[in-house]
């Protein structure tokens, strides 16, 4: 009692001290600490109240990205080499990329790279504090591009890189160890080395002048891929021409494509391909060849070329500005009916989701209008399947739901990235680590009568515009003259929406 009899009187005491004005007023947001201290507890409470049963009323996946995200925030920064380029040519210029893996922000002040040639001699480059205008700090999952150093390019190294060299990135301190290390051996000129994993990286050309077609010839180890490409009349499509007419079941399919724009091609590799050939002729006979794999099913072969194909040009650098800080994003592809969901892992590597597509909503409204009336997180729209057949529910790529499970394995990471035909502007081919399967085409939502029977898409539109206009109807005739409020609705909202 004595506790409320306390708080009462400051509370009266602050009303008369704020109708005095002047510094009275000032004095009266001061609370006693006693009285401060608690009015912070209960604000405390009320907010992790909120909170929680905010966090409860969401989806499991939606828990599990959140989640995520707060572990990887705690993760400390793991800053590597991912990419090399020792012998450029034309106008090429030797590189050093590194990049921050995980998620905190690094600062390089301090930090060298240091270059041993086969004569054993030893060349460092030391990053500054950044006062010199030289970037020295990279944020979580960002890359630092380091050129060689140059009059336009004052932060560069000095050390000249050759056919067989070590590079190594040590740490701030004169007993630091080495952090990272990369060893090549006359890869070539022109090639980029990339990582892939801790222990491997790739080899690639930054760009080749040509269509994307040509830079599959000129990677090497594409030879299925350009047989499947050449015989659905795809690599027209690539080249930016159009398709004849034939009597062949995709020409049509094909003849509808644009072949007007860029595409970003998702490669697999001949040795993914060919244990397909193997695992479907069996144990006892011989694998099966590309041809005799189009003889047997084509319109497979079809569907996963069709759904590597991505429309427009997308690089690492562009994939990231468009999706805004969103972590996966649709893109329509050259098959008609599919979209590529592509994802930027916790690393920044592009991953290509090929588990995740829309199950129509169980309306006439779709997945797009739901989500603009914010039904994403209902539990109607994740029923785990048990609707929509689909582990995550109704609508996954246009809510959002999609993500690369390590349990599920349902993503393929890209091991090469970024290789240009002609700059980009006749596309963009990034390799990945394995052979995929097209997601499937869920089936259209389709009225039914009350004997189960589909209803005519004329029929539904009749049905529609008449339940319209008798809510307008009865919207006008409720207003009355008596100068009330009216209602209107402009659409209908099914029982599952509200």
């Amino acid at each position: 009692m004595s506790l409320l009899r306390h708080a009462t009187t400051a509370l009266v005491v602050s009303a008369m001290l704020a109708s005095s004005g002047g510094v009275a007023k000032a004095q009266a947001t001061e609370l006693p600490p006693w009285l401060a201290g608690q009015a912070n507890e209960t604000a405390t409470e009320d907010t992790v109240d909120s909170k929680t049963k905010s966090q409860a009323n969401l989806p499991g996946w939606k828990k599990d990205r959140i989640e995520q995200a707060a572990l990887f925030k705690e993760t400390p920064a793991d800053v590597v080499i991912s990419a090399v380029l020792a012998e450029p040519i034309g106008r090429q210029r030797e590189f050093v990329q590194l990049k921050n893996l995980g998620g905190q922000t690094q600062d390089l002040e301090g930090w060298k790279l240091t270059l041993t040639n086969g004569d054993e001699e030893e060349e460092s480059f030391v990053f500054g504090n950044g006062k010199d205008g030289c970037p020295s700090k990279i944020d979580p999952l960002d890359s630092l591009l380091v050129l060689k150093k140059s009059p336009d390019n004052p932060c560069g190294f000095e050390f000249k890189m050759g056919p067989s060299e070590n590079l190594v990135l040590f740490e701030a301190g004169a007993d630091a160890e080495g952090v990272d290390s990369m060893t090549w051996g006359n890869v070539g000129q022109g090639i980029v080395l990339y990582r892939s994993s801790d222990d491997s990286y790739e080899k690639a050309p930054q760009n080749v002048e040509g269509d994307a077609l040509n830079t599959l010839q000129r990677l090497g180890g594409f030879n299925n891929m350009i047989t499947f490409l050449r015989h659905f009349g795809l690599d027209n499509i690539l080249e930016g021409r159009g398709v004849r007419r034939t009597d062949k079941w995709h020409n049509k399919i094909v003849r509808e494509m644009d072949y007007d724009i860029p595409y970003t091609l998702f490669a697999i590799k001949d040795e993914h391909w060919e244990k397909l050939f193997k695992d479907m002729a069996g144990e006892w006979a011989p694998p099966l060849t590309a041809p005799e794999l189009l003889e047997i099913d084509d319109a497979l072969v079809f569907d996963i070329i069709t759904f590597l194909m991505v429309q427009e040009s997308w690089n690492s650098r562009s994939l990231n500005l468009k999706m805004g800080g969103k972590t996966s994003m649709a893109f329509p592809t050259a098959h008609p009916d599919r979209k590529a969901v592509l994802q930027l892992d916790d690393s920044g590597t592009i991953r290509l989701n090929y588990d995740c597509v829309d199950s129509p909503s169980p309306d006439e409204f779709g997945c797009a209008i739901q989500r603009g009336w914010g039904k994403c997180q209902e539990d109607w729209m994740n029923d785990n399947g048990f609707f929509s057949g689909r582990p995550l529910g109704y609508c996954e790529y246009e809510c959002e739901k999609c993500y690369c499970d390590p349990l599920e394995d349902n993503c393929a990471k890209t091991v090469i990235t970024d290789v240009t035909a002609s700059s980009g502007k006749k596309g963009i081919v990034h390799v990945i680590d394995r052979l995929i399967e097209a997601p499937p085409i869920m089936p259209e939502w389709v009225a039914m009568d009350e004997n189960g029977n589909p209803i005519e898409k004329k029929k539904v539109e009749k049905k529609k515009e008449k339940k319209k206009k008798e809510e307008e109807k009865k919207s006008s005739s409720s207003g009355g003259s008596s100068g009330g409020s009216r209602r209107t609705y402009g659409y209908y909202n099914p029982w599952w929406g509200k």
